[in-house]
């Protein structure tokens, strides 16, 4: 399969569903081989062979991103069946909304486990095989939260902020490896997992705010991602793409 992505060896973390999901599809699309990465491994293995039916190249993944060792353990099954990771996709996330006071310890150390941790074993672990590989490309999945003020998520807002740092720092630090790390910020979202928490009023009230007058959709965001991790965005490091109909610049 030729596209943009061909002789790229993708790793998607929470790869199995909703945005995930949408990159996943995607870079099969355009040609890399895909790795699922989903604590689920029923989920991954359903996003990987519904890729396979379509002609793409995907395997599923079971891990725990929150576990060094268990990331360390999926990077090298990947390396293994797919070759060197050259596109790694940090997109898993778990997240509670609601005032801090109400948020407990283990809540808020799986969430900076899952969400900031995870980022950091996925650098550690992919980033040797793109040295390997001759170079390769990070994306991040951040937030606009990350620079805009957030009631009822402090901490959701403080982990989106670390991984938007620490995609600055990235390609610093891994700059002359030619490693490129990138991140996206995604604006309201409709995926299945958001519409379990979202209301129609939910979603009309944040369409209303949006300059662009629609919501996003997770192809959206895979459409972005597809763009970052190509060679049409080979001069683009260190930045956060706002893939978010407008909607942080109109109220920042």
């Amino acid at each position: 399969m030729k596209g943009r992505l061909a002789s790229r060896v993708a790793l998607v973390t929470g790869g199995g569903r909703g945005i995930g999901r949408a990159i996943s599809e995607a870079y099969a699309r355009e040609g890399a081989k895909v790795a699922v990465l989903d604590l689920k491994l029923d989920v991954a293995e359903e996003c990987a062979g519904a890729i396979r039916a379509a002609g793409g190249e995907a395997m599923a993944v079971q891990a725990n991103v929150a576990d060094r060792e268990d990331v360390f353990t999926a990077a090298a099954k990947v390396k293994h069946a797919f070759g060197p990771v050259t596109v790694l996709v940090n997109n898993a996330m778990y997240n509670r909304y609601g005032p801090l006071d109400d948020q407990t310890e283990p809540m808020i150390s799986r969430m900076i486990d899952v969400g900031f941790k995870g980022v950091i074993w996925g650098y550690q672990a992919c980033v040797p095989q793109m040295r390997e590989a001759g170079g390769g490309v990070i994306v991040n999945i951040a937030s606009p939260s990350a620079v805009l003020a957030m009631k009822n998520g402090i901490m959701y807002s403080a982990i989106k902020a670390a991984v938007a740092a620490a995609t600055r720092s990235g390609a610093a630090e891994y700059g002359p490896d030619n490693i490129r790390v990138t991140a996206i910020a995604p604006g309201p979202t409709q995926t299945d997992g958001a519409n379990m928490v979202v209301s129609e009023e939910g979603w009309e009230r944040r369409r209303q705010r949006m300059p662009i007058g629609r919501l996003g959709q997770p192809s959206d965001m895979a459409n972005a991602a597809v763009f970052l991790a190509s060679d049409d965005a080979s001069f683009v490091t260190g930045d956060m793409l706002f893939v978010d109909g407008g909607v942080t610049y109109a109220f920042s």
